[in-house]
């Protein structure tokens, strides 16, 4: 293993991500009026060791609700501090879809075959670390939809390409 003594090998400059953190739009963060439980997250290595598949702890997130999902890197320098938010989700409980499908479906955007490129930028430069928080949500699809589009405008995630709540888009594209 390299030490810090070390020549560096690679550009940092290519691991450089841009963050707007706003203590103003999480204070405004507020879930009162929604039918969940905010506090019941659970979290699952999104990757498997080898960077090219899923994880197949990734079976542990249910299937018989929707929820919401978020992408975060967690550094192993010092245990249990610091994750950086890269981007928020969600998934409704249909026939077809529910909240391990929807985080299943990002499989896609590990290989070359990818649709989404800063998703697939996350995964490629940083999938080693690359965790997924996610919530199961028993409520309605609005609920689900509200609640995601707080998280987003209080979070402003770097790989989230939409900030749907316009007061707070505007604030961001201002600078």
């Amino acid at each position: 293993m390299a030490s810090f003594y070390d020549p560096v090998q690679i550009d940092p400059e290519a691991f450089r991500n841009t963050y707007t953190m706003v203590p103003d739009f999480w204070e405004r963060f507020d879930v009162s009026d929604l039918p969940i439980d905010i506090t019941a997250w659970d979290c699952i290595k999104m990757l498997n060791d080898s960077c090219n598949d899923i994880n197949a702890q990734i079976a542990k997130i249910p299937t018989k609700y929707g929820g919401i999902y978020v992408y975060v890197i967690k550094p192993p320098v010092i245990p249990a501090c610091g994750e950086y938010i890269m981007y928020v989700g969600k998934a409704t409980k249909t026939q077809h879809e529910n909240l391990r499908a929807r985080v299943r479906s990002y499989k896609a955007e590990i290989g070359p075959d990818f649709k989404r490129e800063k998703i697939h930028r996350l995964f490629a430069k940083w999938g080693k670390y690359v965790y997924v928080r996610y919530l199961p949500v028993e409520g309605a699809a609005d609920v689900i939809t509200v609640l995601e589009d707080r998280l987003i405008a209080a979070l402003t995630p770097p790989c989230n390409a939409e900030i749907r709540i316009q007061n707070i888009k505007r604030a961001v594209n201002a600078f």
